[in-house]
């Protein structure tokens, strides 16, 4: 414990950490050393995103690697650690209320989290089952040939995603960005509202996204699906307008970690469509599937490329554990009777649970084949830094830009050279919807909060850029043209978690903070803000759910722990026209090269 404690001191484990560990010496005063260790790495790893603990990856190694305070603590062996988990009273097996659970292959949990991923895999199997009674194959034909229009050659995934989606109530798609997700779902839901109407029957749909901003986006991006479609109107009046958070769909209540729609309580809705699902946690989505009614169908869209949640798991991840679209002899011969011709490379030989369920959209409709964003996001994403790196040397593709340095004072000569005219096409815009128009065409990301390469730095380092050359002023917390984002959500006032808005001065001169919420251009008051911060530049992690014309990723002069493919490839693809890397070579190479894995074990459950 002494140990533990001198950790605690130095901020390398949180109290949290070290009261798990006195709570089990006050239940069990013989408990031994290696049981503590295990309990308090399996809770300090659980806040940098991992489920559970891996006996064996960190058995005879030194643990708590950021530690450089000299404090030395080095893991039992394998066996010997086993041995130890296994004799505790604290620890149990899967199924046991015990504070710890030990499974077969040697990961340890907290119960807690051992409960939400049993559950998790549980009922996304059990629905994964479930299926739909389709009376009329013609129509549904007739419906995808409507909607989708003509087919072309090859593999329409769109089109086989909207069939499974019909048949199957639960749907999971994923896709980069421009690959159609939206545009496909609003198709799935006329095709669905349409079955239903057939058989008389009128499902509640519901529309849902992790944060208030991807709920925003969702809600924006079906309404300008819809206005290209020519639906009934009872059709087109059955597709939600509105898209909730889904803290607000299941009932968030103050003070608790309860919410107030659950397996007692089941949401009210036949239809529950979830989008930027890479950002929901293993906890959340174990509750949203807890919560469903029986015969609810589920759709979740998403990138399952893309950075996972902040908190613990990688749920998306997991569930599409496959690299290409695979499925069952039974499935492909059920989609060449809806005119879909699959061919037999695509056949799974061991089909698994979730095999005829998910649905990859490969094909961008946002970049072509002269994109070198397209390009040089499709090498990060397969790993491949040498390629990459090529390409960002080869100057072959005039949209993507590689700044190969690690000094801040080189930083600071390319914003110099980018943030005045950028910032003056925000305050000259002439009204507050171009002005945020103009706030939207570029963004610069960085990976870390703090130290020298992190957003609080880079935002104090523009400010200072502006200063010098008299366009803000020094001494003013509010001045037109500042950017700021909301770092909650306050639903009283309408503004969530990751909304942006400019600072500009209405028509008498006083200053105001404008949003656009639903394409409609609103003011509020600076004093009214809830927790908010400077937004010149973004994490990436808060940048997940937005796009922007331009885009600048700065990465720190060292290698970091932050820094993955993940993170850059969801940088690159929030750009729609162009995008430029501010970094070191081995940094960049590094971070390509690394592959976050976060430790759990849905994805066995659900693919073994």
């Amino acid at each position: 414990m002494n140990k533990l404690e001198v950790l605690l001191e130095n901020e390398i484990i949180r109290p949290i950490d070290l009261e798990l560990c006195r709570f089990l010496c006050t239940q069990h005063p013989e408990i031994p050393g290696g049981v503590l260790l295990a309990a308090c790495l399996t809770s300090y790893l659980y806040r940098r995103g991992d489920v559970c603990l891996l006996v064996g990856q960190y058995a005879e190694q030194q643990v708590f690697d950021d530690s450089d305070d000299g404090v030395s603590l080095k893991a039992p062996s394998q066996q010997e650690w086993v041995q130890q988990l296994r004799s505790c009273p604290a620890v149990g097996t899967p199924g046991d209320y015990k504070p710890l659970i030990l499974d077969q292959v040697h990961r340890l949990y907290l119960h807690k989290l051992w409960h939400y991923e049993h559950t998790l895999g549980k009922e996304l199997i059990r629905k994964s089952k479930q299926q739909v009674e389709l009376t009329d194959h013609a129509r549904l034909r007739d419906g995808l040939q409507t909607l989708f229009g003509p087919a072309g050659s090859g593999v329409d995934w769109q089109r086989v995603a909207a069939a499974t989606a019909v048949k199957n109530k639960l749907s999971i798609i994923s896709g980069g960005p421009g690959t159609g997700k939206t545009t496909t779902v609003v198709r799935i839901l006329a095709l669905i509202l349409e079955e239903a109407d057939q058989k008389g029957q009128s499902p509640d749909v519901v529309l849902a996204a992790p944060t208030g901003k991807a709920a925003a986006r969702l809600k924006e991006s079906i309404a300008a699906s819809l206005d290209t479609l020519d639906l009934p109107g009872h059709i087109l009046s059955a597709i939600p307008s509105e898209a909730y958070t889904l803290h607000q769909l299941l009932g968030a209540q103050r003070y608790s970690s309860r919410f107030r729609h659950n397996a007692e309580n089941p949401l009210p809705f036949d239809l529950v469509v979830i989008d930027e699902a890479s950002m929901v946690d293993q906890a959340l989505m174990s509750k949203v599937m807890e919560a469903l009614l029986e015969h609810s169908r589920l759709i979740l869209l998403g990138d399952k490329d893309q950075l996972a949640s902040v908190e613990a798991g990688s749920v998306l991840g997991d569930i599409c554990n496959v690299n290409q679209n695979r499925y069952s002899a039974e499935k492909i011969n059920w989609l060449k009777k809806m005119s879909l011709s699959v061919p037999e490379t695509f056949l799974a030989e061991k089909p698994k649970a979730l095999t005829d369920n998910i649905t990859l959209l490969t094909k961008s409709y946002r970049f072509d084949e002269k994109s070198g964003v397209a390009h040089l996001s499709r090498q990060v994403n397969s790993g491949d830094a040498s390629e990459a790196i090529a390409l960002l040397k080869s100057k072959e593709f005039n949209d993507i830009k590689w700044h190969e340095s690690d000094s801040l004072a080189d930083l600071e000569q390319v914003l110099e050279q980018r943030l005045p005219d950028y910032f003056r096409s925000i305050v000259e815009a002439g009204s507050p919807a171009k002005a945020l128009e103009a706030f939207n065409r570029f963004r610069i990301f960085s990976a870390h909060r703090r130290g020298p390469w992190g957003i609080r730095h880079l935002n104090q380092l523009i400010e200072k850029l502006l200063q010098r050359r008299e366009m803000i002023p020094k001494y003013a917390d509010w001045y037109p043209g500042r950017p700021v984002i909301i770092n909650v959500n306050d639903y009283q006032i309408e503004l969530f978690n990751g909304d942006t808005g400019v600072c500009l001065p209405n028509e008498e001169g006083v200053l105001n903070v404008y949003f656009n919420n639903d394409n409609r251009v609103r003011a509020v008051s600076p004093r009214r803000l809830p927790d908010h911060e400077t937004a010149y530049a973004l994490t990436v992690h808060k940048s997940q759910g937005s796009e922007f014309d331009e885009v600048l990723l700065t990465l720190p002069a060292k290698p970091s722990r932050v820094v993955s493919r993940e993170l850059i490839y969801t940088a690159i693809t929030r750009a729609r026209t162009s995008v430029g890397i501010f970094a070191a070579p081995e940094v960049l190479r590094q971070g390509i090269e690394k592959k976050i894995e976060r430790t759990s074990g849905l994805s066995d459950q659900l693919w073994s």
